[in-house]
């Protein structure tokens, strides 16, 4: 329904409302006139007090459904700001009239006067058609939402958005589907958690009964009943029966939700691991292990220490709640009139809260990710003095955390006080229509005093639960789970079911008229068209100007990335086709900057391999990469621990363990993209000398600086803006005194003040 068309039909229900609550009340009431109902009103006879309620409705819904309807656009959005508000106070009409009913049940009339039903009734009706109403009119067209956002929005700004958009870690989810996810979490976990339940409901039967036969012991000893006490005495429930059943319950929960625990992890680092490279471009590190340590430990501690609380106190209400309507059914309505209210309270709360709990874990994540950064990168933090800028800038986001801390214990101490004052309330009338109860021979002392016990023992497991604490805990768990599971139900962008695995593979690499951007700046053209082969047997040297897309090619052959135009073929067939193992088992990359992980050099060389290779291969494929000599000079040999990222190993050291580490699964394609760059002369000769008497076996890709490398190849590519400029041999290229004949000379001449733009065979 759109928004004009909520605000008629809140105009024209506001409109019918009042006319029947007039005809209502002019039949109804006694005096015929208003004006001497106003003289004469009595709150156990008069209707004046529920037509008068009636124009207050009438009052705000018809000032909401006319801002609506002025403003469609704005309007609904604007009345949702106060829809928790305007909910509490539409709320406490249907609860005064609960009140009326029980002062008019002690009236003679009370069997007698179908006008005060009819009345009632069509309160509670106009009651919860307001509700309905008012939430209508806070739906916001998706025109109007589309136009709010984009009015007044630069091109720039419009293009920011969309790079965001683009890191958006998945679709936004509710959370009565994040509940609905835990419990499906939980399947697993059905028959302890059955068990967990069975011992909670013992020991709660156990809890409940004592202030039944509590209240009759009391009312025994004023009328100094001996014997009845003593007869009373032995059908107290036990308390031992209640703490044993205690213990069970809890050791079976926390079991229970550290399986949770490990299954949230597992699925989480799960569903990371598969996500496309654009997707680690657009969203940060720290913000990704944020979610995956802080959040599920949140998460899991937070469930696991107030879950069973909250189901002990859920039943134990229920139960007190069924005990009380036995005692007294009048009385019992008036507990449960401040229950709506402190229910919209809660939700006033909950929301706001939650809004809070997001903003902390954002604001947490981002510090997590500056501190991480600087850390990881401590050297170059170090070598430009940035301690200090480090410092500052992590400050003012733990700055923004505490503020929005302090925005949560103000919420939470208004939120303590609104539920102490209802709650105070709520026992004052409890003890005063109770009394009147009992003086009037409508209730007993001992049920009037085992009511009070309940009704105590209900505020306190509403102050445990709903109310307190654990309440707010839920909710931020909730808001923290809402993170995980968009993350665990983010399907990748780029699909990886392709099923081909041939036995042989040639390692022929064809790019057919490829064009890409990369998704985090579709609007800058990396490659345009860009047409090439690489032929086994053959190493083909890829060179260009910084920024030319040689290092872009590489990614495409890796799969990091899918063209928007054309396709990436190997042996003739579309890369999607292979099986997403197997492809980067004949397919291996050497990078610039190789990243090793902290284990021994052996476990370097042989990552990822399914099949642990035997010592022979993994020391052959070291002397190739020239690599097996500087490894033995070592203490522990292969067995020597690299460090966090390499750190133990120099830079030349760290490009010969990745040059093993692809040399050791006999790849049928090599993609080397500045591989030796921080090898010296020597070890780079003989790098280049293994590399050459390997190209038989597949096809070689190098990018690189040195003419050295580059003169040697069978076939050189030069790319120049994201387009093949020319493509053959050292001595062909150099006769056509082109590009590659300008970048040769440069590099020989070691021209470094060019008029023009400078040229130099580079990584990228």
């Amino acid at each position: 329904m759109r928004g004009w068309q909520a605000g008629v039909c809140s105009l024209l229900g506001a409109a019918l409302d009042v006319s029947v609550t007039t005809v209502l009340y002019i039949h109804g009431t006694e005096y015929q006139r208003f004006s001497a109902d106003l003289r004469r009103f009595s709150v156990s006879r008069s209707f004046l007090d529920l037509w008068a309620a009636c124009v207050l409705r009438l009052c705000l819904l018809s000032g909401a459904g006319l801002g609506v309807c002025l403003n469609p656009a704005q309007g609904p959005g604007r009345l949702g700001r106060w829809a928790g508000w305007l909910r509490l106070l539409f709320g406490l009409v249907p609860l005064y009239a609960t009140v009326k009913l029980l002062l008019y049940s002690d009236s003679s009339a009370f069997p007698h006067d179908p006008w005060f039903w009819s009345l009632l009734a069509w309160t509670y009706l106009s009651s919860l058609a307001t509700f309905v109403a008012l939430k209508l009119s806070c739906v916001k067209p998706a025109s109007a939402v589309v136009r709010s956002e984009s009015s007044g929005r630069s091109d720039e700004e419009r293009s920011l958005l969309d790079s965001e958009e683009q890191g958006n870690t998945g679709i936004k989810v509710s959370a009565v589907y994040v509940v609905w996810r835990v419990l499906a979490f939980c399947k697993q976990d059905a028959c302890l958690l059955a068990a967990a339940f069975v011992f909670l409901l013992i020991g709660v039967l156990c809890e409940i009964f004592i202030p039944f036969f509590l209240g009759r012991v009391l009312e025994a000893i004023v009328a100094q009943k001996t014997n009845h006490v003593l007869s009373l005495s032995p059908r107290l429930p036990s308390p031992g029966s209640s703490g044993l059943t205690g213990g069970f319950r809890e050791g079976a929960f926390n079991v229970a939700f550290a399986r949770l625990n490990v299954r949230i992890r597992r699925l989480l680092l799960t569903s990371l691991l598969q996500q496309e490279i654009a997707f680690f471009d657009c969203n940060h590190t720290g913000d990704m292990t944020s979610r995956l340590t802080s959040d599920t430990t949140v998460v899991s501690d937070v469930i696991s220490q107030n879950a069973n609380i909250f189901l002990r106190s859920l039943v134990k209400t229920l139960g007190i709640c069924a005990l009380m309507i036995t005692l007294s059914w009048k009385l019992t309505v008036v507990t449960v009139i401040g229950f709506p209210v402190i229910i919209q309270v809660s939700d006033i709360y909950s929301q706001h809260y939650k809004a809070l709990a997001k903003e902390v874990q954002d604001a947490l994540a981002k510090a997590n990710h500056i501190a991480e950064e600087a850390i990881s990168c401590i050297k170059t933090v170090r070598s430009f003095a940035a301690e200090g800028a480090e410092e500052r800038v992590y400050n003012e986001q733990l700055s923004r955390m505490y503020a929005l801390n302090k925005r949560e214990a103000l919420a939470s101490a208004y939120f303590t006080w609104a539920t102490k004052f209802l709650q105070l309330a709520l026992q004052c009338s409890i003890i005063y229509y109770g009394g009147f109860l009992v003086l009037s021979n409508s209730l007993t002392s001992a049920s009037l005093i085992s009511f009070i016990i309940y009704e105590l023992a209900l505020g306190d497991c509403l102050q445990v639960s709903a109310m307190g604490m654990v309440f707010t805990s839920l909710v931020q768990a909730v808001g923290v789970m809402e993170k995980i599971l968009e993350i665990i139900d983010r399907k990748s962008a780029m699909s990886r079911d392709g099923t081909l695995a041939p036995e042989t593979l040639k390692g022929e690499v064809t790019f057919r008229n490829v064009t890409f951007s990369y998704p985090s700046r579709p609007e800058v053209p990396v490659l345009n068209d860009v047409c090439f082969t690489l032929s086994p047997g053959e190493v083909t040297a890829l060179v260009g100007p910084s920024g030319s897309g040689k290092s872009s090619c590489v990614h495409l052959m890796e799969r990091f990335y899918s063209p928007h135009a054309g396709e990436v073929l190997l042996d003739g067939l579309p890369l999607p086709q292979y099986q997403s193992q197997y492809l980067h088992s004949q397919v291996a990359l050497v990078g610039q900057e190789p990243v090793l992980f902290a284990r021994s050099i052996e476990e370097n060389i042989t990552y990822g391999m399914e099949q642990a290779s035997s010592a022979d291969s993994v020391t052959e494929a070291a002397r190739k990469a020239n690599a097996h000599d500087f490894i033995m000079e070592m203490k522990d040999g292969y067995s020597t621990e690299t460090g966090e990222k390499g750190a133990q190993l120099s830079g030349g050291q760290k490009q010969r363990v990745a040059i093993a580490r692809a040399l050791v699964r006999s790849p049928r394609v090599l993609l080397l993209d500045e591989a030796t760059s921080a090898l010296d002369a020597e070890s780079d000769h003989k790098v280049q000398e293994a590399l050459y008497s390997i190209k038989e076996n597949c096809t070689v890709l190098i990018i690189a600086h040195r003419l050295s490398t580059v003169e040697k190849a069978d076939k050189i590519i030069v790319i120049d803006k994201g387009s093949v400029v020319e493509q053959g041999s050292h001595k062909e290229l150099m006769r056509k005194g082109g590009l590659y004949f300008t970048l040769v000379q440069w590099q020989t001449l070691g021209l470094e003040n060019s008029p023009e733009d400078k040229l130099v065979v580079m990584n990228h």
